[in-house]
C-alpha cells in the first residue's frame, strides 16, 4: 500500500512539471433562416474514434457556448428541437489550441415545424458509426423506475432472469456513466440501482480494449458496453434516491443511492437489502465453488431460481485531478442467501434405447464477496499515455444440498438405479491482479510503441462432507460413499506484450507485436474416509488427486491497416507456439506426466464500409486455435460422481475455429427509422466433443473426449424500429434464426444433432401525455434431428406475449400494469408451461416538489408463476423446473432529492424545450 501511495505521489509531482495540454471549442448557435440566436441548444463533444461522449454544454441566451477539452480529435454534435442535427469535426492540438466555429447555423426541420407551434418527436434510435443511441425520453417510465425498467422498454434490449443484459444478442459487459467507468465489469450494479430519470440518452457501442485504442489496431477483444449520458441539469450537484418496501409473506426491500457530480468528477454511494430475488451484484463466490467436491449428483441453479435474500453496498468514484491525470475505481460488498427446490428430467439419447433420469433437489447456498479495483490514467504529454489498473477480491461460500434420483428405461420404465445424497461444504478464496499499459508516439505521427504488463494470483479452499448412496438393483455392487474432502486451487500468471506501429503514408500502417505469457496452476483433491475409530483419516485414492500444470505461450503477430474516406480494412496473421507440462499425483505417487508442444496459427481480416455515419457495414473474419484443457488431456480417471466417470484423451489435437461476423446498421433521420442486422458463422475443424459410453444395465456413464470435423453453427438477428405516420405510434420487430450442426458420440456411435431455431418478436408502442402503452408477441420454434437409429425428431415451441401500460391520472397519480403470457409445447410431461404473469401498481407523487412517491404493487396477481427451462445437446434433452417467488403485495415509499448548482431544483436545471417528454415547440414562424 505504501508503494502505491508513493507511486501516486510521483505521478502528481510529474504532472506539475508539464504544461496544461488543453484547449477550447467556442461558437454561436443561430437559426439558419432568421439568423436569430438559439438559446439552450444542446452541444455535445464526442470522440471521433468511437463517438463516446466526452462533455456537453447548453448555449446561453445569446446562442454562445464555450467548452474546455484536452488535445484530441472530436465531433461537435449540436441538437435543438425542430431543427436538423449538426455535426462538425475539430482537432485541438498544440498548434490549434482554440477551435472557433463562428456562427453555427441550424437548419429548420420542416417535417417537425408547421406554423407557429408544432408537436415534435425526438428520434427514438439514432445510428452514428459504431454507436447506437437511444433517446431515453422516448420511453416513458414512472418517477420511481430504475435503469432496468427503462432498458426493458427499448427495442433490441433483453434482460434475462439473472439480470444479464443483451443488446441484439450481444452481452453487455459494462455500463459507463458519461464515459467513465461505473463499478467496473458488473453492469447489474448500474441496471438495478441507478434511477431511470437521470438518463438523457443511452449509447450502445463496441469498445476496443485500452491497448487496441493505443495501437490503433483491433486485437479482437472488444466488448459491447452501454454508456449512459446524464441529463445536463444533473451534472452539477448532488442527487439521489431511496426507497423502502414491505409486503405480504414477509417480503421486504430497501435501497439508497447518492451521486455527486461536478465537472468530470463523479462520486456514488449505494446500498440495499431485500428478499425479493433482486441481487444487485454478481455472485462471485457461488460461481467459484459451483462444482464442489466429492461424489453425488449435485445440480446447481442460480439467478432467480429459488428464493434469495441479498444485501449489497458500494462506492464508486472518478476524480479528474488535471487534464492529464485521472483516477477512478470502486469498492463493493455483496451477500446472497439462496434456497432452491428443483426437479429435473433428462432423456439420454442412445441407439440401444433411451434412458430417463429424474432428480429432486433441495439446496441452500450462502456467499459473500468483497471486491475492489482502481484505474489510473496519466497522459504526461501529448505523446504518452499510461494506464494502471489493480484489482482484488475475497469471497466465501457455504452450501448444503439434499437430493434423490431414479433412472429408468424409456420403453419398459424398468428401474436401472436409484439413490440419494447429502452434501455440505464451506469455502473461501481471493484474487489479486494488476495491469500496466504504456503507449508512446515516437516522433512521426502514427509511429507508436506500446507495452503491456499483467500479473495475477488466486487461491481457494473448499472443504466439506459427502454422503452418497447409489443402488444398482443387483447388476453391480452399490456405491455407498461417506467422505470428508478438502479441495485447494491456486494459480499464478503473468503476461508481457510489446507492439510497434509504423505509418506507411496515405493512411496505411503496419503493426509488429510480440507476446509472452505464463500460467502456473495446481489443484489438490484430498478425500478421506473413516478409519476403524470412525475418524476421517484414510486417504481415498479413488477420489483423491493432485494436478500441477505449467503453461507458456508466445505470439508473434503482423497486421496491415488501410483507412480511406468511405472504408477501411485490416488484415493480419499470427503464429502462437505454446508448451504445456502437466503432472498428476495420488498421494505421493506420480501417475501421469506429459508435456505437449504445439504451434497455433490465427489469421484475421476486417472490413468497414461507411455510406454515411448513420449507414455502415462491418465484416470481420478471424481464425483461432483452441487447445484442449488439462482435464481433457489427462488420462487419469475421475470418479467424483459414481454415475458419471470421466477421463481425458492424451491424443487430442487442437481445434481450429473459423469465425465470420457481419454487422449492418442503417438509420434514416428524415423518417426516424432504424434497422440493424447482426450475423455470426462459425466452422470448426478438429472440434473437441464428449464421447459417452452408457451401461444400460447400471445407468453408469463413462465420458472421454474426441476430435471431430464438420461442426458448425450460424445465427442471425435483424432489428427494425419504425414510427408510424402518427408520431405517437412506433412498431419494432426483432427476427432471429440459428442453426447448429453438431457431431458427438454415444456408445461409440457417431450422432449428428441438427438443431434449428427460429424466433420473432413484434411490438407496438403508443405514447402520449395520458397513457403509455406497449404490446409484444413472441414465438420461438425449435427442431432437433438426431442421426442415431431409432431416434425421432424433436419439435418444441415457446411462445407468448406481453403488454404494459402506464396511465397518468390527475392528482399526480399513475397506474402501471404489465402482463406476460408464456406457454410451450413438445416438452416432457410435468414440464408444460401455461402461465399468465400479471403485475400491477398504483402510485401517487407527494410533497411540493413531487419528490416523494407512495406505491402499492401486486406481484403475480393470478398466482401462475413458474420457472421451466430446457437444454439440448447431441447426447441428451434436459427439462428443469425450480421454485420461484409467487404472489405477494408490497407497499413502497420512494424519495428523491436534488441539490444542484446555485440551489436550483432538477426542473430549474433542465433545458426548457417544451411542455413534457417527447414533445417540444419549434421556433415561431409567422402566425
Amino acid at each position: 500500500m505504501k508503494r502505491f501511495v508513493l507511486f501516486i505521489g510521483l505521478l502528481l509531482i510529474g504532472v506539475s512539471i508539464f504544461a496544461q495540454n488543453n484547449g477550447r471549442i467556442t461558437g454561436k448557435i443561430v437559426d439558419q433562416e432568421t439568423k436569430e440566436p438559439v438559446a439552450q441548444a444542446n452541444v455535445r463533444i464526442l470522440h471521433q474514434k468511437d463517438s463516446l461522449y466526452l462533455n456537453g454544454v447548453a448555449s446561453d441566451q445569446e446562442g454562445n457556448f464555450a467548452i474546455s477539452v484536452p488535445y484530441g480529435n472530436y465531433i461537435i454534435h449540436v441538437t435543438y428541437v425542430g431543427h436538423h442535427d449538426l455535426f462538425r469535426n475539430v482537432t485541438i492540438s498544440n498548434t490549434n489550441r482554440t477551435a472557433n466555429l463562428g456562427s453555427v447555423e441550424l437548419g429548420t426541420d420542416n417535417i417537425l415545424l408547421d406554423a407557429a407551434v408544432v408537436t415534435a418527436k425526438a428520434a427514438e434510435i439514432v445510428v452514428r458509426g459504431d454507436t447506437v443511441e437511444y433517446n431515453a425520453d422516448s420511453y416513458k417510465v414512472t418517477e420511481s423506475a430504475i435503469l432496468e425498467d427503462l432498458l426493458k422498454k427499448m427495442p433490441g434490449i433483453e434482460i434475462d432472469s439473472e439480470g444479464k443484459i443483451t443488446v441484439n444478442g450481444r452481452e453487455i459487459k459494462k455500463i459507463m456513466v458519461d464515459g467513465e467507468e461505473f463499478f467496473s465489469t458488473d453492469p447489474k450494479v448500474a441496471s438495478k440501482n441507478l434511477p431511470a430519470k437521470m438518463v438523457e440518452k443511452l449509447q450502445v457501442l463496441d469498445r476496443r480494449t485500452d491497448m487496441a485504442q493505443m495501437t490503433g489496431f483491433d486485437d479482437g477483444e472488444e466488448e459491447t458496453i452501454i454508456n449512459l449520458m446524464v441529463k445536463p441539469g444533473m451534472k452539477e450537484g448532488l442527487f439521489g434516491n431511496a426507497f423502502v418496501g414491505y409486503g405480504t409473506k414477509d417480503r421486504y426491500e430497501g435501497n439508497a443511492m447518492v451521486n455527486y457530480m461536478k465537472d468530470k468528477n463523479q462520486y456514488t454511494v449505494l446500498g440495499g437489502f431485500n428478499n425479493t430475488n433482486n441481487a444487485g451484484f454478481s455472485d462471485l463466490a457461488s460461481s467459484m465453488f459451483g462444482s464442489g467436491g466429492g461424489g453425488g449428483r449435485r445440480m446447481f441453479f442460480g439467478g432467480r431460481s429459488g428464493i434469495t435474500t441479498s444485501g449489497n453496498a458500494g462506492f464508486n468514484f472518478s476524480q479528474q485531478f488535471t487534464n492529464k491525470l485521472k483516477l477512478g475505481g470502486n469498492l463493493r460488498y455483496g451477500n446472497t442467501d439462496n434456497n432452491t427446490l428443483s426437479k429435473t428430467h433428462t432423456q439420454n439419447i442412445l441407439s440401444s434405447g433411451n434412458t430417463l433420469e429424474d432428480e429432486n433437489n433441495s439446496s441452500n447456498n450462502y456467499s459473500q464477496n468483497f471486491n475492489m479495483d482502481l484505474r489510473l490514467e496519466w497522459t504526461p504529454d501529448t505523446l504518452t499515455r499510461i494506464i494502471f489498473n489493480p484489482e482484488g477480491s475475497v469471497y466465501n461460500n457455504r452450501r448444503t444440498e439434499l437430493s434423490d434420483f431414479l433412472t429408468t428405461t424409456e420403453t419398459l420404465e424398468d428401474s436401472i438405479n436409484y439413490g440419494d445424497s447429502r452434501y455440505n461444504s464451506t469455502g473461501d478464496g481471493k484474487n489479486l491482479s494488476a495491469r500496466l499499459d504504456v503507449s508512446r508516439t515516437l516522433g512521426k505521427k502514427g509511429r507508436i510503441l506500446s507495452v503491456q504488463l499483467r500479473g495475477g494470483m488466486s487461491d481457494s479452499e473448499n472443504e466439506g462432507t459427502n454422503l452418497s448412496n447409489t443402488f444398482y438393483n443387483g447388476t453391480k455392487p452399490d456405491d455407498l460413499i461417506d467422505q470428508r474432502f478438502v479441495n485447494t486451487n491456486d494459480s499464478k500468471n503473468w503476461r508481457g506484450y510489446v507492439s510497434y506501429v509504423e505509418p506507411l503514408g496515405n493512411n496505411n500502417a503496419i503493426q509488429f507485436a510480440y507476446q509472452y505469457r505464463q500460467n502456473i496452476s495446481g489443484s489438490d483433491k484430498d478425500t478421506r474416509v473413516k478409519d476403524e475409530s470412525g475418524n476421517y483419516t484414510v486417504l481415498d485414492e479413488q477420489y483423491s488427486k493432485r494436478l500441477e500444470n505449467n503453461f507458456t505461450n508466445q505470439e508473434i503477430e503482423f497486421n496491415f491497416q488501410s483507412v480511406r474516406q468511405k472504408y477501411d480494412y485490416t488484415i493480419g496473421f499470427s503464429v502462437q507456439p505454446s508448451s504445456s507440462q502437466s503432472k498428476t499425483f495420488i498421494g505421493d505417487n506420480k501417475i501421469s506426466d506429459f508435456t505437449r508442444d504445439v504451434v497455433n496459427y490465427a489469421p484475421m481480416a476486417q472490413f468497414n464500409y461507411r455510406w454515411t455515419r448513420q449507414h455502415n457495414l462491418r465484416l470481420r473474419y478471424f481464425g483461432n486455435t483452441d487447445q484442449p484443457s488439462v482435464t481433457q488431456l489427462s488420462p487419469v480417471v475421475d470418479v467424483s460422481n459414481p454415475l458419471n466417470i470421466t477421463y481425458g484423451n492424451p491424443d487430442l489435437k487442437p481445434s481450429f475455429e473459423h469465425r465470420l461476423n457481419l454487422r449492418y446498421q442503417n438509420f434514416n433521420p428524415e423518417k426516424n427509422r432504424s434497422m440493424g442486422f447482426f450475423g455470426d458463422i462459425r466452422y470448426l475443424t478438429n472440434d473437441i466433443v464428449s464421447s459417452t459410453m452408457t451401461d444400460r444395465e447400471t445407468g453408469r456413464r463413462e465420458t472421454t473426449y474426441e476430435n471431430v470435423t464438420g461442426n458448425w453453427n450460424a445465427n442471425g438477428r435483424m432489428m427494425m424500429n419504425i414510427p408510424l405516420k402518427n408520431i405517437r405510434f412506433s412498431v419494432f420487430s426483432m427476427s432471429f434464426a440459428s442453426y447448429n450442426h453438431a457431431n458427438g458420440f454415444s456408445n461409440l456411435e457417431k450422432n449428428l444433432s441438427r438443431r434449428l431455431n427460429l424466433g420473432e418478436t413484434l411490438g407496438l408502442n403508443y405514447r402520449s401525455d395520458l397513457i403509455d402503452f406497449g404490446i409484444r408477441g413472441n414465438i420461438s420454434y425449435n427442431k432437433v434431428k438426431n442421426s442415431l437409429e431409432g431416434q425421432r425428431d424433436q419439435e418444441f415451441l415457446n411462445y407468448g406475449g406481453n403488454a404494459n401500460t402506464t396511465l397518468y391520472l390527475p392528482w399526480d397519480m399513475s397506474i402501471e400494469s404489465d402482463i406476460n403470457y408464456s406457454t410451450n409445447s413438445g416438452y416432457s410431461d410435468g414440464f408444460t408451461q401455461d402461465e399468465w404473469l400479471w403485475n400491477a401498481s398504483i402510485q401517487k407523487q407527494l410533497f411540493k416538489q413531487k419528490n416523494g412517491t407512495i406505491r402499492l404493487k401486486i406481484y403475480d396477481i393470478l398466482q401462475q408463476r413458474s420457472n421451466i427451462s430446457r437444454s439440448v445437446t447431441s447426447n441428451y434433452i434436459r427439462d428443469t423446473t425450480t421454485n420461484t417467488l409467487t404472489t405477494y403485495f408490497m407497499v413502497h415509499f420512494v424519495y428523491r432529492f436534488n441539490i444542484f448548482k446555485n440551489g436550483a431544483t432538477r426542473e430549474d436545471m433542465m433545458p426548457q424545450h417544451g411542455p413534457g417528454p417527447g414533445r417540444g415547440f419549434g421556433r415561431g414562424h409567422g402566425g
